[in-house]
């Protein structure tokens, strides 16, 4: 089992519907921006979905511990989950072609950020709420999917 069928397997409460290739290149289109070749086969395969707020563990002490509540995917049930909405893109000036793109959100209120232009294509940030503060998390998909764990305060009850 790879560790992204591992996390959805623990943490995922419920998927979007799965896109086809053509939609996703529709996406990639409409933002003037190609996603990087990891995170084009997550959504064909996963498509994003709601948590059952793990725990991100942040990679450095700089970045606040959050837990994750869901992520975008093409087609969503709720408009704030649609990947490439105007929603989430409004949040940032001078961002067409799409640079910075909002893949999903926190309990915390704070954004999860896929980052398309060239230097950093691929990496992933979290956004403060009400800030411009960003930090680094994972330089892909499945690092950051990595980051999930069990909230810690249930892995002290169960000890």
């Amino acid at each position: 089992m790879n560790v992204i069928d591992a996390v959805y397997d623990r943490f995922c409460e419920s998927r979007f519907k799965l896109p086809s290739p053509l939609e996703v290149a529709e996406l990639e289109r409409s933002l003037g921006a190609d996603f990087p070749k990891d995170y084009r086969e997550f959504l064909l395969e996963y498509n994003g979905g709601t948590f059952a707020e793990p725990e991100i563990v942040p990679p450095d002490d700089e970045c606040p511990v959050d837990c994750l509540t869901f992520l975008c995917g093409v087609g969503a049930t709720f408009d704030v989950a649609e990947l490439g909405s105007t929603m989430g893109l409004n949040v940032f000036e001078d961002n067409v072609p799409c640079q910075v793109l909002p893949i999903g959100y926190t309990l915390m209120g704070n954004m999860l950020l896929l980052i398309l232009r060239d230097e950093d294509h691929g990496c992933i940030l979290l956004k403060a709420a009400w800030s411009s503060e960003c930090f680094f998390l994972a330089n892909g998909i499945e690092e950051f999917l990595t980051l999930l764990r069990e909230p810690q305060e249930e892995q002290e009850a169960a000890e």
